[in-house]
């Protein structure tokens, strides 16, 4: 389980132990948009003609000049477009008090007009990626489930949209295994009682219709419902489950326990959600713990 005091710790210290790339590369911030009160959506365009390599699912460190700590997040954009630019989606800090530092959150959560267009820098790092180490071929994977929980959609959603990606590019127009993908959010509304924007859920929505059969998006949603009965999109074609994900979901996503060989799991969310899936999908029938990956965010 998770420890106050590991969730206490900087980025740079949480990650010393992850994997990281050697070269520290020059971006400008030329990008804020803003998905609801809570999330920011973040552009960073690389300063060099040298592209910038990551694996999807893979963090950065942030590098502010003001401040002297990187701050630690997960790039949502693939690799594909890692000349042009590459995203992040930022959540809201706690605010700032007397006794809590001004950390890179808190910089990035500055009115754009005070941030926009500065020179930053980033390290990519980390070992929560896709493809994932077990099996060692892509070939052998048949079925691939995601289980998110709020922003910890994050790197789950580079890793989908490279696989939407991927599908594009077959000459037969398959990836050839199922995915299945769990995600649960808690619902706000803004001060008109209207439900605010989900996010990544249209973009999840377009990449589920690239997928077609071989995917299957099951959606989650807690805490308030807007007067106008809706999620803040157009969702009159998305079943909506207005609950949290239960035990029998993961282990109804994994498949039938005699086909499990092939299947891969990735969950990523709050410490105690994390934790709880990684167990049940690591002991669940015909599941080996090593095909179960997970990263939580703090």
């Amino acid at each position: 389980m998770a420890t106050d005091e590991k969730a206490s710790l900087p980025h740079i210290e949480r990650t010393a132990a992850e994997p990281r790339d050697n070269r520290l590369h020059p971006v400008i911030l030329s990008q804020i948009s803003q998905v609801n009160s809570s999330i920011r959506l973040l552009r960073l365009t690389p300063v060099e003609k040298e592209l910038i390599r990551f694996e999807p699912g893979q963090w950065v460190d942030l590098h502010i000049p003001t401040l002297p700590s990187p701050g630690g997040f997960t790039l949502t954009s693939t690799p594909s477009t890692s000349s042009s630019y590459l995203e992040l989606a930022i959540q809201r800090p706690p605010p700032k008090t007397t006794f809590t530092p001004f950390t890179p959150a808190h910089w990035l959560w500055q009115p754009p007009s005070q941030i926009l267009n500065t020179a930053l820098a980033i390290r990519t790092g980390g070992s929560f990626t896709w493809p994932p180490p077990h099996p060692s071929s892509l070939k052998s994977i048949k079925r691939v489930v995601f289980v998110a929980g709020g922003v910890g959609i994050n790197p789950l959603m580079s890793m989908l949209s490279v696989i939407a990606e991927e599908k594009k590019n077959t000459p037969d127009g398959k990836v050839g295994f199922k995915i299945v993908f769990l995600y649960t959010v808690r619902n706000s509304v803004d001060s008109d009682g209207r439900s605010e924007e989900i996010l990544f859920l249209s973009r999840l929505r377009e990449i589920f219709g690239i997928l077609g059969e071989e995917g299957d998006f099951r959606f989650f949603v807690t805490g308030e419902e807007g007067n106008e009965g809706g999620l803040g999109v157009d969702s009159k074609s998305l079943r909506v489950q207005r609950r949290r994900i239960e035990e029998s979901d993961l282990e109804d996503a994994l498949g039938e326990s005699e086909r499990r060989e092939g299947t891969v799991v990735y969950v990523c969310g709050v410490p105690g959600m994390t934790d709880r899936f990684v167990e049940l999908a690591g002991k669940a029938e015909g599941m080996d713990e090593k095909r179960v990956l997970s990263e939580k965010w703090w």
